[in-house]
């Protein structure tokens, strides 16, 4: 068995942007598959589709760009950004609690 240490504290910046790093990489991994897979769908949808239906052909086109792009762009910025707000309160709260209830024990060898 290791020794005992106490987190006192938890220094807020770093982080809330290691664990919103982290979370936002996982949310492109998924992306990028979800991408890959909704393309595909969407590519079979359009091959029964008969040639002269243009305008679904278009749309379902334009749906997919949308939702790669939101995939891949948008929903990791917005993870890293929402959970970068939950951790920095997080951490706030266990400073501002720790003293007065005790801190984590962390077990290091």
């Amino acid at each position: 068995m290791g020794e005992k240490k106490d987190i006192k504290s938890i220094p807020i910046l770093p982080f809330s942007l290691n664990i919103s790093l982290i979370s936002a990489i996982i949310i492109l991994i998924a992306g990028i598959i979800n991408a890959i897979i909704g393309t595909a769908l969407i590519g079979s949808i359009i091959s029964v589709l008969p040639q002269n239906a243009t305008a679904a052909i278009s749309t379902l086109q334009a749906f997919g760009t949308a939702a790669s792009i939101s995939f891949i762009i948008i929903w990791p910025i917005m993870t890293f950004i929402g959970v970068f707000i939950v951790m920095a309160i997080a951490a706030a709260l266990y400073n501002f609690l720790a003293p007065r209830i005790g801190p984590i024990k962390l077990e290091i060898e």
